[in-house]
């Protein structure tokens, strides 16, 4: 009969390895990318908007950092970013919400929540739909001439009063690059007034 046994340094050596991989593990799906849904879009205008607001949003929202978008859409780089753990997401050139499709079966006029919100001048504000799902809040941008949405997760009353806080955060880069539905930037209407 043979015995068969395994060298204590073989053990300890796979019992670091494996904590090693589970805080790895654990670091990486707080930091690493997040996977994002989108719809399609081939409007090059959007794509471009798009792009020119990820590129410019800013490392951190409400302290949670930037994190990588993967995705089906071969755009998600360029169209979605995230921050944080539970991230908060960030999705560009999405559709009109269902909720203020005038005419649409969950069409809401009456139930639908609004705000505007943006830096203490009133300078960079955007206005958004608001739709809480009891777990998350999504924001969507109401006031620009391509759909933005910001989804923040929330555990509780006093997170969900601070949910918004992001868009306080984002508000300046997508005025500077999301125009109005009128095809304005704020630098444009910033010339305007010196007129």
């Amino acid at each position: 009969m043979t015995k068969s046994w395994i060298p204590a340094a073989a053990v300890a050596t796979a019992a670091v390895l494996a904590c090693a991989g589970a805080v790895w593990g654990y670091h990486a799906g707080r930091t690493g990318a997040v996977h994002v849904d989108l719809p399609k879009s081939s409007d090059q205008a959007v794509l471009a908007a798009c792009a020119n607001l990820v590129r410019a949003l800013p490392a951190d929202v409400e302290g949670g950092h930037l994190r990588g978008a993967v995705g089906d859409d071969s755009h998600v780089e360029q169209r979605a970013a995230a921050w944080g753990a539970p991230a908060t997401v960030l999705r560009c050139g999405v559709d009109e919400p269902a909720a203020i499709v005038v005419g649409g079966p969950d069409y809401t006029p009456l139930s639908n929540q609004y705000v505007g919100i943006g830096d203490v001048t009133g300078t960079y504000q955007v206005n958004w739909l608001i739709e809480d799902h009891g777990d998350r809040a999504t924001y969507t941008t109401t006031d620009r001439a391509l759909y933005v949405e910001v989804t923040v997760p929330y555990d509780g009353a006093l997170q969900k009063q601070s949910a918004s806080n992001v868009l306080v955060d984002l508000a300046p880069t997508i005025v500077h690059t999301v125009p109005t539905k009128a095809g304005r930037f704020v630098s444009d209407q910033d010339q305007s007034q010196q007129q």
